[in-house]
């Protein structure tokens, strides 16, 4: 389940965000540099966040997917909002809210559409910034079901969130 979320997402980020240069899957990628770059930017890493899972018949299970988007870019230094470099250094949120836009339209089988719950910016990166954005979906996961079952697939129609 969680492979089928992650390269949704980053379908549907290199689809709708070509500009993000780097996607992959979060390992503390930031604090992790130490001086030297690692990746292209801007970067989008995929947090998957504990998943309590309640089981359902012929072994298929529901939860509530929580996976956070790690948004890195190198930071524009500003001196106050009269500097020139202000709108440059601005872009960075028009970046999250393309990010947003395509996230909160992106389901798919047996994943209902995410929906954004947290937003939080991280400025303590030296010349790094690195927003988080919290997206939550309702998921079943249908990988243990035997073969004959899971065949007649569930559909995102048939997914209640709520």
């Amino acid at each position: 389940m969680r492979k089928q979320i992650f390269k949704a997402i980053c379908d549907r980020l290199a689809e709708k965000v070509p500009e993000i240069a780097f996607i992959d899957l979060w390992n503390d990628n930031v604090n992790a540099l130490n001086g030297g770059t690692a990746f292209p930017f801007p970067a989008v890493f995929v947090e998957f966040e504990t998943i309590e899972w309640r089981q359902q018949g012929n072994s298929a299970r529901m939860g509530d997917v929580a996976v956070r988007l790690h948004i890195v870019t190198r930071a524009v230094v500003v001196n106050g909002n009269k500097d020139s470099r202000m709108e440059e250094a601005l872009a960075y949120f028009d970046l999250i809210d393309r990010i947003n836009a395509a996230m909160q339209r992106l389901g798919g089988d047996n994943f209902a559409s995410f929906m954004l719950t947290t937003s939080a910016t991280n400025h303590n990166h030296a010349e790094l910034i690195e927003s988080v954005e919290r997206y939550v979906t309702r998921a079943q996961d249908t990988t243990a079901m035997p073969s004959n079952i899971a065949s007649a697939k569930v559909t995102k129609a048939n997914i209640r969130v709520g």
